[in-house]
């Protein structure tokens, strides 16, 4: 009877424990064909796992075992021994797949100096923004789930069942064909949408449903806001586009802010300045010169608090 060395039961067990490792499974394979006996020994120690469908220990065989001669066996040929063992492999590593859990999240960090490009899946991408970090279903096809942690990003989502993104602790956003931006804070997140519908639910409070041109936003401890924008200054940062007639203050600040990674903040006592509409060309400027005609254009007083925060002051 053959008795294996400790290292020979310790790479089937290691085999068993990862059989995906292709460097295990050349390793498993060269046994098999080293002789019947170890053929024999592999395909036993591999036909009990997959009968079973847990690990199978590993035999202690420092204690000697005295050898007791058996009656001749039939002798497998071994291109058979082969092919049954490369099944075998195939079965295990397709075991191992399916009962991987679908629902494991990936993390997604664009580091390069520009924008890139995630494909989720077939028919549905993710644009991002340089750093914006994302996480997102391995399995995105059979639990099509995402979340935007930080930056923004672009989503063009075309899905046969809808899907699920958390937007923050409070509030996930759902749909299953849309074009929509989104752009995430430590402390607020923005939806901007394109093409489509999305639907958001809070936790608390009804839903609320964007279509194209609509965009809705919430800050820390504040509540979920609707309305529908004149311009997509939110992904000025993937259009470039600064080119202003008649709009807003907020959707100008909100389009430079985006390009430049500039937080250009006005504080609640100068919200009226919100109200006051721009006709602006900011395009092929500095941010400084932006700065600069922005305080002209307004007759207020932007001061710098940070690298990249200003305030818009009354005083």
């Amino acid at each position: 009877m053959y008795q294996p060395p400790s290292d020979v039961s310790d790479l089937i067990s290691r085999y068993i424990q990862s059989p995906q490792d292709p460097f295990l499974q050349e390793q498993v394979a060269a046994l098999a064909a080293a002789g019947p006996e170890q053929a024999a020994y592999v395909e036993g120690r591999l036909t009990a796992w997959l009968k079973d469908g847990a690990p199978v220990p590993v035999a202690n065989v420092e204690r000697m075992v005295p050898v007791v001669k058996e009656p001749p066996r039939r002798r497998w040929p071994l291109k058979w021994v082969a092919l049954i063992i490369a099944g075998v492999l195939c079965a295990g590593g397709i075991i191992f797949y399916w009962w991987q859990p679908t629902s494991r999240m990936l993390q997604y960090v664009n580091h390069t100096n520009g924008i890139d490009t995630l494909q989720l899946a077939k028919s549905s991408r993710a644009i991002t923004k340089r750093e914006t970090t994302m996480a997102y279903a391995a399995k995105f096809d059979i639990t099509p789930e995402l979340q935007v942690l930080n930056g923004d990003a672009y989503f063009e989502i075309h899905q046969p069942e809808r899907i699920r993104m958390l937007l923050d602790e409070h509030t996930v956003l759902y749909t299953a064909n849309a074009v929509f931006g989104v752009h995430k804070t430590a402390t607020s997140f923005q939806v901007l949408v394109v093409k489509g519908k999305v639907t958001l639910v809070p936790d608390k409070g009804k839903k609320v449903q964007l279509t194209a041109n609509m965009q809705a936003k919430r800050e820390l401890h504040h509540a979920l806001q609707k309305k529908t924008v004149k311009s997509l200054s939110q992904l000025a940062w993937k259009t470039g586009l600064l080119k202003f007639h008649n709009i807003p203050l907020e959707e100008v600040l909100e389009a430079v802010n985006s390009y430049y990674s500039l937080e250009i903040l006005v504080p609640p006592s100068a919200d009226n300045l919100y109200k006051r509409r721009l006709t602006a060309d900011f395009e092929h400027r500095s941010a400084d010169e932006i700065l600069e005609m922005l305080r002209k254009m307004l007759r207020v007083p932007i001061v710098k608090d940070s690298a990249n925060r200003y305030y818009v002051s009354m005083k």
